[in-house]
This record gives structure tokens, C-alpha cells and sequence, in this order.
């Protein structure tokens, strides 16, 4: 074991102590103090809790991520719904470290992930710089969210209340401001309920954790279960599998992306656009005329033209930089290339017309 490897796991063991991770009380000021962590031999792994990912992920300009969860002993956690978050018992953590495969001249390369392998597996750090993990603790007065960044090295996080903008750059020689989200931005997208102020995970839904199969052939879900770390049945219907092109694969990637704003309780719930995945075609914008016209509709007349993407509003929100057009509002400052593209397919495969011989 290299002599940092060994200095870092040394911190991590004394950060835990007898008490195990940090699930109550002030936030410690390095990540290693949180004790949900480990970092040794180039890897980080979970220190408590296991490994997850979601087949259809939020789109954070490229970034790789590495989740975990950590479950207070003997719980588990329960369904809502199939297009819901689960229910997760006070004490648990959920961590999420966005990190960027390093390119030549400090540059980052924006390529696809590579995918979990087990919920045992650890995420390699060779070639890989590592900027920030967000973490969602569930605490008895309700979950509460905050960020750890990392240092240069790559050898520890310090708590970010604040935030941050870090500059990066493509492979491509595209620059980009990566976000670090305070303590509010955080709540932009974990408020799922306007004007609650109560917070929770968006991410790890039933349909979506079982879209997610291992090698031998199970699914995530069901490694879950068989773990006990999810007491419910697999999801009768788990979300289309990354890669098939189809509108039900669409229509997931914009219930990961969009609907946690996009919803009848979001912060966007004035537009009228309803993008979780159990909307009808109507909800998700089908011939309907835009709430606002001006810059954000580009010109278009409505939300989805069925096949014409090109006179449709939503694929020109998604592939657009500029901060008063672009969708998702916060999170991203690069265009997702090939989750428009696949918004795209979905509308050009659709039957139907909405005003036959309007001119754009």
C-alpha cells in the first residue's frame, strides 16, 4: 500500500470511530469525518452501505458518478410507488461523487460511464479528477442536503455550504463553469413539493433502480431485496432498458431529467408540462401551446409537435446553453447530446398532427 493510500485510510478509521457514520448533528468539515467513504488503493468504496446506480441518471454535463447508501442497522428501505423515490428510514445517507476522466492539457473527457458491476464494487480513481460529493442526510427534523469538495489532489473533500464554480474544459476545447450547488440549490431540485420546504432523494425510484442488471443476470432491485435492504416486491414494470431507442426509454430519461420540477407539485408546475413517466402524451406536452411565449419557446408554437421535433419546444430547450432558454435550469452547462437526440426520436416515431398547414 502506497504511504498517502495508507495516510488516507488512517483518516477515514479515525474519522469513524465507535459510533460509525455521522447520521445526526452538524455536518463534519471533511468527508472523510462522515465515515460513509473509503478511499485506499485508488478506489473509493462504501465505508457503510453498498454501492447503486440508476439506469437512467440525471444528466450532469458528462460527469461520472458513484452512489451509495448507507442504512441504519436492521432497516431497510420501502416503495411508495413504482414512479415514486423510496422510503428511506432517519439515518440514512446517501452520497453521490461527480468526478470527470482526465483528457490531455487538464482537460475532461465527456465520454459514457462504465457501469456498476455489483453493490460491493468500488469506483476507480485512475485517470479521474474528482470534484465534488453530494450528500443527502436523513435526519429526525427531515433530510437535508449539502456538498463536499474536493481538494486538487484528489486526496480529500471539505464541506460547501456555499458552493462553487470550478472552470473546465472538453477534450473539444469547449469551456464550461461546473457547478458546485450551496445549500439552496440543492433544494431547488430536492423540493419536489413547492413551498414545503421539505426535501428528499429523486433519484433512486423502484422502476428505475430495476431497469439496472448485473452480470449474472439479476436485477438491481432484486440484489436489493435479496440484501434486505428493500422490503418490497420487484417493480412489475421497471423502466425501458438504456439503449432501446424506444418512447418508453424517452419517456424515462424525462422523469430523470425534468420531472422532479415538472410535475403537478414541482416548481414548474404553473407550465403545465407534466414529465414523469406515468403522464399521458398529453401531460408531456402533446400540441399544447406554450404558458410564457418569447425567448425560452424560441418561436415554436408548442410544447410537442408530433414528428417535428425541429418545430418543437421541449428538444430545443434541452439542446440550448443560454441560461434563460435552457432545461433543466440548474445542474448543467453542457447539452446533453444524445438524450435531445433520443427526445427527438420519440417525437419524429409520433402519429398525428397539431394545426396541419401552420407555418413556422
Amino acid at each position: 500500500m502506497r504511504t498517502a493510500g495508507l495516510f488516507a485510510l488512517l483518516v477515514l478509521l479515525a474519522g469513524c470511530g465507535p459510533s460509525g457514520p455521522v447520521r445526526e448533528g452538524p455536518w463534519p468539515e471533511r468527508l472523510s469525518e462522515l465515515a460513509v467513504l473509503a478511499q485506499e488503493e485508488g478506489t473509493l468504496a462504501p465505508r457503510a452501505g453498498f454501492a447503486y446506480t440508476l439506469a437512467h441518471p440525471l444528466f450532469s454535463d458528462y460527469a461520472w458518478k458513484y452512489r451509495t447508501i448507507s442504512l441504519p442497522e436492521g432497516s431497510a428501505a420501502s416503495v411508495v410507488t413504482n414512479d415514486d423515490t423510496l422510503a428511506f428510514p432517519v439515518g440514512t445517507i446517501i452520497t453521490k461523487t461527480f468526478a470527470f476522466p482526465q483528457g490531455a492539457a487538464g482537460a475532461v473527457r465527456t465520454v459514457a460511464a462504465e457501469p456498476l458491476a455489483s453493490p460491493a464494487a468500488a469506483f476507480s480513481l485512475a485517470g479521474m479528477r474528482l470534484m465534488e460529493t453530494r450528500v443527502l442526510r436523513h435526519t429526525t427534523a427531515g433530510w437535508e442536503a449539502v456538498s463536499y469538495q474536493w481538494n486538487e489532489a484528489g486526496t480529500e473533500a471539505f464541506y460547501a455550504p456555499a458552493g462553487a464554480l470550478v472552470p473546465l474544459t472538453t477534450e473539444g476545447g469547449e469551456r464550461f463553469p461546473y457547478l458546485i450547488p450551496d445549500k439552496n440549490q440543492c433544494a431547488g431540485c430536492h423540493e419536489t413539493a413547492m413551498g414545503t420546504k421539505i426535501l428528499k432523494p429523486i433519484g433512486p425510484k423502484p422502476g428505475n433502480l430495476a431497469a439496472h442488471g448485473f452480470a449474472d443476470g439479476t436485477s438491481q432491485f432484486e440484489a436489493w431485496r435479496a440484501a434486505g435492504w428493500v422490503s418490497a416486491p420487484e417493480p412489475a414494470t421497471p423502466w425501458a432498458a438504456p439503449g432501446a431507442g424506444t418512447a418508453a426509454e424517452a419517456h424515462a430519461y424525462l422523469d430523470a431529467n425534468c420531472a422532479h420540477c415538472h410535475s403537478d407539485t414541482g416548481a414548474a408546475d404553473t407550465a403545465g408540462l407534466d414529465l414523469r413517466i406515468t403522464a399521458s402524451e398529453l401531460g408531456r406536452g402533446r400540441c399544447k401551446t406554450p404558458v410564457a411565449a418569447g425567448r425560452g419557446s424560441g418561436g415554436r408554437a408548442y410544447d410537442v409537435w408530433p414528428g417535428r421535433p425541429e418545430a418543437s419546444i421541449l428538444p430545443f430547450r434541452l439542446g440550448h446553453q443560454d441560461p434563460g432558454i435552457m432545461m433543466p435550469e440548474l445542474g448543467r452547462s453542457l447539452v446533453h447530446e444524445e438524450g435531445v437526440a433520443l427526445v427527438e426520436a420519440w417525437i419524429t416515431a409520433m402519429d398525428g398532427d397539431c394545426a396541419a398547414g401552420l407555418s413556422l
